[in-house]
């Protein structure tokens, strides 16, 4: 005689699916615990890269390369103690063949060489320093003067200009220049297909102006039944406007999870419904593609209807299809043979 239980497999396929789903929600809120810090750290070393490829760098070769190429740069390098045309700095490559001769015969400290050397160098001493014609090797030097002025002068020198820019052109010589400099970028063949709207752009996220980008609105988008968040950029066109015979506005319409790609659309105002949260909120929306709602916004009616759907997905049977009722067991039918 053995005691059969009919609901027993049905039970071990419950606590393996329970325990595979435990699992997979472990893992889901690791990830969803450690991708903040990991994003963050990813946009801090882009930021921190792209200044330095393309800020600090291009000015720190500007400053090394005023500081060797020059007379002026030259004396400015002996106050810290470097001087290019030391022997250690000798590029053997840029002599010509009878100094080459002399230096492999007497020796790179023997007098007759030092002669030979001045013979080389003292017709290409101008103002403007030729580190190939003087027989400098320019990596050497380079390796000495970066020792010297640290690249973060870079950092410094940046910062002073953005600075100093900044009060030039808030004066009226400042704007003056800037209207000039700005004409004459319009009439650049190439230029002016470029930089007036590359202008434009910067100032409207620059500038005060009435349409700021902080007018977060329910936009009817795709289609009348499909309603999309949305930020209203501007006044619209006014071509569409005469002839439509309504007022549109231009809408950015952000996708998920990357808002900074989109959809520029032009709707009209009236369908438009304005949204009491801020960009920083509509922007969270975004991103994690609708779950993170604020709390003034959430339904309470539909997440409480949300947690009891899931908690009946969770009691259901998984060969019945049935759903049982939560912490409620099969009854346990034993038969005999």
């Amino acid at each position: 005689m053995e005691d059969h239980n009919p609901v027993q497999a049905p039970k071990k396929a419950k606590r393996r699916g329970r325990k595979k789903k435990l699992n997979k929600s472990f893992f889901l809120r690791g990830i969803i615990t450690i991708l903040p810090a990991v994003l963050t750290l990813f946009i801090l070393v882009t930021v921190v890269q792209f200044a330095r490829n393309y800020v600090t760098t291009p000015i720190n070769s500007t400053i090394y390369w005023l500081l060797e190429s020059n007379t002026l740069g030259w004396k400015v390098l002996e106050q810290v103690e470097i001087d290019p045309l030391d022997m250690e700095f000798l590029d053997e490559a840029g002599l010509p063949q009878n100094a080459l001769l002399t230096l492999r015969e007497s020796g790179i400290q023997s007098e007759a060489f030092k002669s030979e050397l001045k013979i080389v160098r003292e017709p290409e001493m101008y103002f403007f320093r030729d580190m190939g014609s003087l027989a400098i090797n320019p990596y050497k030097l380079r390796r000495e003067v970066r020792a010297v002025v640290h690249p973060l002068v870079g950092v410094l020198v940046s910062v002073l200009v953005v600075l100093t820019l900044g009060y030039i052109t808030s004066g009226f010589v400042g704007r003056r220049m800037i209207s000039s400099f700005d004409r004459a970028a319009q009439n650049l063949p190439i230029i002016r297909s470029v930089y007036p709207y590359t202008k434009q752009l910067v100032e409207f996220f620059a500038d005060d102006n009435e349409f700021e980008f902080d007018t977060v609105v329910a936009a009817p988008y795709p289609s009348e039944t499909v309603w999309a968040i949305a930020f209203v950029t501007g006044t619209g066109l006014s071509s569409i406007n005469e002839a439509l015979g309504d007022r549109y506005v231009s809408v950015f319409v952000p996708t998920s999870p990357m808002p900074m790609t989109g959809f520029t659309v032009f709707l009209k105002e009236s369908k438009l419904v304005p949204l009491p949260i801020s960009v920083d909120e509509a922007l969270r929306i975004t991103v994690s593609a609708g779950v993170l709602i604020p709390a003034s916004e959430q339904v309470a009616e539909l997440t409480d209807s949300l947690v009891h759907m899931g908690a009946k997905l969770e009691t259901q049977d998984p060969d019945q299809g049935s759903a049982l009722p939560k912490d409620t067991e099969p009854e346990d039918n034993t038969g005999e043979s």
